[in-house]
């Protein structure tokens, strides 16, 4: 897919506007980690040939992060010509920028990315919901809240799932906080759990232990935002509780965020190459990669500064990995209601278009926008011709109101309701790991796969088609519909009953 530059912040992630934009240096005290990206070649099995060949150049390059003063804390750098360096110089960058076989070095850092869940709960966003309360009513099913899922209803998930509701052999890494792999909505009695914990990744375990940094094992979240991602995509139809869009699919946790909420950049690009490694079928990636505070910045990844260069060729290098060995890459767009195509500062001034946002707008990922209820475009979500690829249910409430907002898993076997691009995007992760199962074909070690060009062009050919009629800025290609997905069912259809998008009159 085409991507047009010069896009503007985004904030992936839940609608949360109580989040303060704080950000912190991942380090210890004593020691800066940085992002270090090499030059090199593309090899034809997708890896990186470092400064042209990796057999001859990686002692080098281990040679010079040690002449600067630096330690390897995790070498990526056959998967994607990347290191992540620790290092106490106070000339550490100045002294790798000056090789000539480095072209980009970049402090590393995290940021506050979701709230803990007792915030989302004080602050109305989130709202709990037992077990036991669905409806009753005709529309009850095995599951007893299956009836109060009206995002499944609206993608026509329940319906697909009587041609297919996913191959155990198709896994989706769910790149986040981590995964309750013992919540009972991924369980079966005879089949076990569909959530891998022993192929799972902490990507945030090189990183310094803090208060915030939580239990490591990625089958426990200890904070709750992976879990309820990961419901959506594949909450299993066994009478516990909800029915995810993939039910028989495998969930991989992948921690590249803390249990306070913070997220790493060097634990982003690792989690995304491991995915690569892993090669996992799909992943979604509800977050954004955000630069730190004192450089006056926050979504932007811009090819002038240093630094940001750094973030954003690390990662864009990642998914470009990823997508070789077989991975469909999948982001929300973000929650700021603007339009990424013409994007403007909070002056209301142009952002320059030689910046990009990452991950969502990096190339090969496909960018996810948030719908309501009726179909309208959410109030929050991100749009913008070139950058809206399909939309999802995402929810359009002003709190954790379940008729308005995303039922799915929450830690400790319990459920709840919030809103977000974070819940739009798991809706299609699950569309496209459905694909995946229908259309992938058996490969030697039995696994089923299917070209990431291939899923995405089912993706969007098969959505339905709302707002102005073809493409446009809001919905990108359409509505994703999981029964017309599975059936591979091409034929123009569009929904007039869906609102226009607000923007049309501006």
């Amino acid at each position: 897919m085409r991507k047009v530059r010069g896009l503007l912040a985004l904030a992936l992630g839940l609608a949360l506007t109580f989040i303060p934009a704080t950000s912190t240096r991942a380090g210890t005290a004593s020691n800066q980690r940085y992002l270090v990206v090499f030059g090199g070649t593309y090899a034809l099995d997708g890896t990186y040939a470092l400064g042209g060949n990796y057999a001859l150049n990686h002692e080098y390059a281990l040679s010079l992060v040690e002449a600067a003063g630096g330690t390897v804390a995790n070498d990526l750098s056959e998967q994607i010509g990347v290191m992540v360096v620790e290092s106490d110089s106070a000339i550490f960058t100045e002294l790798m920028s000056s090789y000539a076989l480095v072209e980009a070095v970049g402090e590393d850092f995290g940021w506050k990315q979701f709230p803990t869940m007792q915030e989302a709960l004080d602050s109305g966003q989130l709202t709990l919901v037992e077990p036991t309360s669905g409806s009753g009513g005709p529309e009850q099913t095995t599951d007893p809240l299956e009836s109060l899922q009206w995002d499944m209803q609206q993608i026509r998930a329940p319906q697909a799932h009587d041609k297919q509701a996913g191959a155990r052999s198709v896994d989706v890494g769910i790149l986040d906080s981590g995964i309750d792999g013992r919540h009972p909505d991924f369980l079966l009695d005879t089949g076990g759990t569909n959530v891998d914990c022993a192929r799972g990744r902490n990507s945030v375990s090189f990183l310094p232990s803090g208060p915030g940094a939580g239990t490591p094992d990625p089958c426990t979240d200890n904070q709750f935002h992976g879990t309820h991602v990961a419901g959506t995509v594949a909450a299993q139809a066994n009478g516990a509780g909800i029915v995810g869009v993939a039910p028989n699919v495998t969930l991989v946790p992948v921690k590249t965020c803390d249990a306070s909420g913070y997220c790493y950049a060097s634990a982003v690009v690792d989690g995304i190459t491991y995915s690569g490694d892993q090669q996992f079928d799909v992943i979604n990636m509800s977050f954004f990669v955000d630069d730190n505070e004192f450089q006056e910045s926050t979504e932007f990844k811009c090819r002038s500064d240093e630094t940001q260069n750094a973030f954003r060729q690390a990662v864009e290098r990642a998914i470009q990995y990823a997508r070789s060995r077989g991975v469909t890459p999948v982001a929300a767009l973000g929650n700021s209601d603007q339009d990424l195509a013409h994007p403007v500062d909070e002056n209301g001034q142009p952002i320059s278009n030689e910046c990009e946002v990452v991950p969502a707008e990096t190339k090969g990922v496909i960018g996810t926008a948030s719908v309501g209820r009726q179909s309208e475009k959410a109030r929050y979500s991100n749009y913008g011709t070139g950058v809206t690829d399909v939309t999802a249910p995402g929810g359009n409430g002003s709190t954790g109101d379940c008729r308005t907002t995303i039922l799915s898993t929450l830690p400790g076997g319990a459920y709840g309701c919030i809103q977000g691009t974070s819940m739009a995007s798991p809706h299609a992760a699950g569309v496209a790991a459905l694909i995946v199962s229908q259309f992938g074909r058996l490969d030697a070690d039995g696994d089923v796969k299917l070209s990431p060009t291939t899923v995405e062009q089912y993706l969007q050919s098969t959505a339905v088609d709302i707002g102005l009629e073809g493409y446009d800025e809001c919905f990108g290609n359409g509505r994703i519909d999981a029964l017309r997905a599975v059936n591979h069912d091409t034929a123009a259809v569009y929904d007039a009953s869906a609102p226009f998008c607000p923007e049309y009159a501006e």
